[in-house]
């Protein structure tokens, strides 16, 4: 079965010819490995997401997730993938060895999602929050829940649930109402409910641990107030084994637009008044550990976002080059050509092959940040990668996953109305996709993140930090006369986004806050319109170093300074358009008032 879901070469261009990823062997955390195993586990990655993942894709879609008497059972194609990926020892591969992990750098381990999610996100989508909950329980566990719990869902034995949401509540965690209640023994009685749980209940797995947010009783109300606690669907006892059932209800599931192989729960917490749940971590700190899963959970969607789009752009390629319509362009020969030949059809292309790889540039170079950063022992080093990874997870999650799914409509219209037919794979793709904008944060909430938070971290050196790393890139860029006007379109872009973000920050900010921060969205998008331009000139002007030294692989490295330079001149420059219209300073949201009308 042919890969259709990622570019491979891509993948390795961008690890070891952009990133050097090599280099992180070099250090004490990573020195187990070499390019060797790393080419050796992306292979096997590959063979798994094609072999296995692809092929229960579609009908895991029609399939989709069964609810009745509370029980939910998944589609049964997912079992035997499932198992193998478990069994492979791939849900804990980044992680130590001393969890059972094999110790692999974060980019690596990424680099291996992006193809399984872009075979099955429903599929794969299962062992997100569960790897993200035996995390949690790593660092903020005890001994004993790391016992009980930690070892069984990094084997993907136990499922993993993050919950947060309420019907109340939605993106206002401060006003979660799930109650939790002491024991004399320690524990907590857990009454509440939540909503959109993914994978919240399911036949996958021999339990579900679930990672709450509650109150104690008594505790303040407010973000403040909140406390974590581990509740298992079923109890666990002290030596491992299973007990009995643990007042935990799955109430129904959603019929959703996509992603119709995972299981999204309603689940409801202690209405006999028998659930029991372990603290995990301080009280009234829950939110902070909480954000353990919610960080890792964010780069990971912008990972998904890359995924769904890579797999359609390759789609909507492959039917480009097959599908033969209308003759070539300014000839009077009726014969029909392939449609990738006409002008509008190209473009599509062009544009979507750009979008596709500065994505997975992004992604790929957070992850290699937070690689740096484990593996620094400078302070200062450590805290350079730091700023990298806080200003750009926020934009790796919104721009990842609003571009991502903007890649699979346009792939449906390369594909005319056989795009809109389930028979071809691109609607699939769209639908899956679209909930990667809303779910672990919405892409509105990364926008005031970046805004209100990461542009201003440590009075504003996280963003010079990132911004002269930018720079540097321009200013080498510029030595090659073959790239000097792309660099030169980048730095302007660069400029226009510092001036853009003096004004909202520290001119608007002061003078109407509520204005300034309505334009969060906008400035997150203009700030990845131009971290892609970054990336991709940075590729080019690689892609152009290995052409000119080795004459290798030169239609490769001609189609990628041929990428940045599409890109960079027919898409970056409307960014300034963008700006522009921030910059005017317009007050016709703030004079609306508050109640818009229909008429």
């Amino acid at each position: 079965m042919a890969n259709k879901l990622t570019d491979v070469n891509d993948v390795k261009f961008v690890l070891y010819e952009q990133l050097q990823i090599e280099e992180l062997c070099n250090s004490e955390k990573f020195g187990d490995h070499s390019r060797e195993t790393f080419d050796m586990i992306l292979d096997a990655a590959e063979k798994l997401a094609v072999n296995d993942f692809q092929p229960v894709n579609g009908e895991g879609d029609e399939l989709g997730c069964t609810w009745k008497d509370g029980i939910v059972k998944v589609p049964g194609p997912f079992h035997a993938p499932y198992r193998k990926f478990c069994e492979g020892g791939w849900l804990n591969m980044a992680e130590t060895y001393d969890v059972g992990g094999q110790g692999v750098p974060l980019t690596i381990d990424f680099a291996c999602k992006e193809m399984m999610f872009a075979a099955c996100h429903s599929l794969i989508g299962y062992t997100g929050l569960t790897h993200s909950a035996a995390k949690v329980i790593e660092r903020y566990g005890t001994e004993e829940q790391k016992r009980k719990y930690m070892g069984p869902l990094y084997e993907g034995r136990y499922g993993g649930g993050m919950n947060l949401t309420e019907a109340q509540a939605g993106s206002d965690v401060g006003a979660v109402r799930t109650k939790a209640f002491r024991n004399p023994d320690g524990t907590y009685c857990i009454e509440g409910g939540k909503i959109f749980i993914t994978g919240g209940d399911t036949d996958l797995t021999e339990n579900v641990v679930h990672i709450i947010l509650a109150r104690i009783e008594g505790d303040p109300e407010g973000t403040k107030g909140l406390t974590c606690f581990i509740v298992p669907k079923i109890r666990v006892n002290g030596d491992g084994s299973l007990g009995e059932p643990n007042d935990v209800v799955c109430a129904g599931i959603e019929h959703k637009m996509g992603m119709r192989g995972s299981a999204t729960c309603v689940l409801k917490f202690g209405e006999n008044s028998r659930c029991i749940g372990e603290r995990i971590g301080p009280e009234q700190k829950g939110i902070v550990v909480m954000f353990t899963m919610m960080n890792e959970q964010r780069a990971l969607v912008g990972m998904q976002g890359l995924a769904q789009g890579s797999a359609a752009y390759l789609h909507a390629l492959e039917f480009a080059r097959e599908r033969h319509q209308g003759s070539k362009f300014g000839s009077r020969d009726p014969r029909q050509v392939p449609i990738i030949r006409h002008p509008d059809v190209k473009r599509n292309i062009l544009w979507m092959k750009a979008f596709t790889e500065g994505m997975r540039a992004l992604v790929f170079y957070v992850m290699y940040c937070m690689d740096r950063m484990e593996a620094a022992t400078d302070g200062k080093e450590k805290a350079k990668w730091q700023f990298f990874v806080e200003v750009l997870t926020p934009i790796c999650k919104a721009y990842c996953t609003d571009k991502g799914f903007d890649v699979c409509i346009r792939a449906i219209q390369v594909h005319g109305g056989y795009g809109y037919c389930k028979e071809y794979k691109v609607e699939q793709f769209a639908r899956d996709c679209k909930i990667t904008s809303i779910y672990e944060g919405t892409n509105g909430i990364q926008s005031l993140d970046l805004f209100g938070r990461k542009i201003r971290m440590a009075d504003g050196a996280a963003l010079a930090a990132l911004l002269g790393e930018m720079e540097t890139t321009v200013q080498e860029a510029s030595q090659a006369s073959a790239l000097k006007p792309a660099a030169e379109e980048v730095g302007k872009a660069l400029e226009g986004l510092k001036r853009v973000t003096a004004y909202l920050r520290d001119d608007l900010s002061s003078r109407d806050a509520y204005l300034a921060y309505s334009w969060a969205t906008p400035y997150l998008e203009m700030f990845g319109d131009v971290v892609l331009g970054w990336l991709l000139l940075w590729q080019a002007k690689v892609a152009f170093d290995s052409n000119v030294k080795t004459g290798v692989n030169g239609r490769f490295y001609a189609n990628k300074v041929a990428t940045a330079k599409f890109y960079i001149g027919s898409v970056l420059p409307a960014v300034h358009g963008k700006m522009e219209t921030v910059m005017k300073g317009d007050r016709s949201l703030v004079e609306m008032g508050e109640e818009i009308t229909a008429g």
